[in-house]
């Protein structure tokens, strides 16, 4: 099954890839969504809500967010 994104998904999709600096799907990020505009913060809800990104630190109460991707951003369509 494809995933339709956006463009703006596509491009935050691909700074959080650029982020996993241990390799894209291996649950560490070194993005965290600090700072990020309100429009951003959206993209990163849908992107989540799409099940291309998660918060691994979740759980963590000790540690702040550290999105990362899924195995399901091998399969998208920007459109």
């Amino acid at each position: 099954m494809t995933t339709q994104i956006t463009k703006n998904e596509n491009v935050l999709l691909q700074e959080i890839i650029e982020c996993e600096v241990d390799g894209v799907g291996m649950g560490y990020s070194e993005y965290d969504g600090f700072g990020i505009t309100n429009e951003e913060k959206g993209t990163l809800s849908s992107l989540i809500k799409k099940g291309l990104v998660y918060d691994s630190f979740q759980d963590d109460d000790e540690f702040g967010p550290m999105y990362c991707t899924t195995p399901l951003i091998n399969n998208i369509e920007i459109i």
